[in-house]
Formats: C-alpha cells, structure tokens, sequence
C-alpha cells in the first residue's frame, strides 16, 4: 500500500542516511544531525509494523531482515579488520573479545574496534520492532501502552544486556511514536513546531544525544526535539508528489548504505588527506560518490551474493 506509492518515506529516508555519513565524517554539524538522525530511523521503524502478524511469523521476518544481515556484515568487516591491521602493521584485533562483541553484547562498545561499529543498530532495531509489535498487539489501553513504554527507557540506562537488548528498550520509545506518528493526517502544525525548536536551540543550543551509548544530555529534551524534527521532516516532505529517482534508489537502499558507509568514509578520508585538502565536504561527496557506485553494482547483480541480503 503506497500514498503516492508512499515515495515520501524513501525521500525521507535518503535525508537520514545523507545524515548518518555526514554525522560519521567528522562535519561541523555532528552535533545536529547527532541530535534526531538515529531517532529518525527508529521512529520511521515504526511506521509499518503489522500486528495481524503471528507472533512466529513476526520473528521470523524480522530476523531475516536484521539479524542475518547483521551477522553476515559484522563477520565481514572482522575480516577486513584483521587485513587492514596486518597490511598496515597495526595491533591485532583480539579476535575473541570481538567475536564475543559481535555475538554476545553486540552494541557500540563491543563492536567500536572494527567496521561493524554501526551495526548495533540492526539488533536493536529488531527487539525493539518486537517490543512494539507485542505491545500494541497484547496491551489494549493506550495509556498502559505509555507506561510500559516510558518504564523500559528509563530501565535502559541502568542495564547492560547482552544482543543489544539494552538499546533496544533504549530505541523503544521512538519505535512507538513512529507507529502513531505515520498515522498522523494533519501535518500542518510544523511551521509552530519549528518555531519551537528554534526557541530551544537559542536557548539551550542543540541537545546532546548519542543513542548508540545511551548519553542524553537532557532526556526530555532529547525526546521532544527527535520527535519534533521527525515530524517536521515527515510533514514537509510528504507533501512532494515527484521524489527524483536518484533519491528514491538512496532511500530504498539504506540498509546496504548503512552498513557500508564506514567502509567509503575512511576510503574518503584517505583519499582526500593524501591529495592534500581536509575539507570534510569534499570527503562527503567522494563518499556519496563511492556508495552510488555500490548501488549501480547493485541494479546490475540484483538479489545476488551480499546484495540479497540488504
């Protein structure tokens, strides 16, 4: 079921994932775009998850859609890990810790030694999409709903639980609001919302968030201005009838650019700081360029090898 095709959220989408490599590229507006981009992608988590599912039928999409890809990219950047260490000569990765990283804990912490330093988003997002999913299906009142969801992210911050369950009651909450927050008809309150933000931002500057370990600078405020600007980005963009399909194919590819934008970013790096110039929009656009080339190897060997997973 598509509104327009529904070609807003790819367009949305492209606007997360543009966020998530400028975020990771060392740009002046790191603490911006660090302030909603993650919550974005939870929140837009939410949009679809269906109910009429069976519990088993639930899992099983779920896993194959996050945790395989998941184990299969994190065995991948190990691997090319080790081989960057050694052609450089660097430290060896403790190969048993990160594997303990990658199946046991598998959050930022576990995984910040290698490439798969992102992919504590994948089994995050998947307890978290289960937890919404059972909520909404076994708990009837909106308001115990609330409870239940609020009690689980003020709990987060007090445990560390192995398979990223920590994060993902962490991530709940947007996963929830997204789920009502797509159902919303009247978008045309965002002009006011936008005055808001630009209230606090010259009041208190942009809030501080780092959802991958947890640190808020203000926990209401980080809440409010992630959803606030969630829904000033869904309320504008829905309202385009023609998204381009250069942002389409970006926004509908970006699990696979997600995932490997670590990879193009320190290529990027490298490349630049050996030409001479550091300027981190000239690593964005070589990174961009990089990823629109995976994406055309993708078109070409469609649902074959990696691709098929992402």
């Amino acid at each position: 079921m598509k509104e327009i095709k529904l070609e807003w959220i790819e367009a949305l989408k492209f606007v997360g994932i543009i966020a998530v490599i400028l975020g990771h590229i060392a740009s002046p507006l790191g603490t911006f775009i660090f302030s909603w981009h993650m919550p974005l992608f939870f929140i837009m988590a939410g949009f679809f998850i269906k109910v009429d599912l069976s519990v088993e039928q639930f899992i099983a999409k779920e896993f194959k859609r996050l945790i395989i890809p998941y184990f299969i990219f994190s065995g991948m950047a190990l691997v090319l890990e080790t081989l960057k260490r050694i052609l450089l000569h660097r430290e060896a990765l403790d190969l048993v810790d990160s594997l303990v990283g990658v199946f046991i804990w598998m959050d930022m912490d576990a995984l910040i030694d290698s490439y798969a330093f992102v992919l504590w988003f994948l089994p995050a997002l998947f307890f978290a999409r289960l937890l919404t999913y059972l909520i909404l299906k076994v708990v009837d009142r909106t308001a115990f709903q609330l409870l239940l969801v609020m009690s689980a992210f003020i709990v987060s911050f007090y445990l560390q639980l192995p398979f990223a369950i920590d994060n993902a009651l962490n991530a709940f909450v947007f996963v929830y609001v997204g789920y009502f927050l797509f159902k919303i008809d009247n978008n045309s309150y965002w002009p006011l919302v936008l005055l808001a933000l630009i209230f606090v931002y010259y009041m208190n500057d942009f809030p501080v968030l780092n959802m991958s370990q947890k640190h808020y600078g203000s926990v209401v405020v980080n809440i409010a201005w992630a959803v606030a600007c969630s829904y000033i980005l869904i309320s504008v963009i829905r309202k385009f009838n023609k998204i381009p399909n250069v942002i389409t194919l970006w926004g509908s590819n970006t699990m696979l650019l997600f995932i490997l934008h670590p990879y193009t970013n320190n290529i990027a790096i490298v490349v630049i700081d050996i030409i001479g110039s550091g300027s981190w929009y000239f690593k964005l656009l070589l990174s961009i360029a990089f990823l629109q080339c995976v994406l055309l190897i993708k078109n070409k060997y469609h649902n074959r090898l990696l691709f098929k997973y992402v």
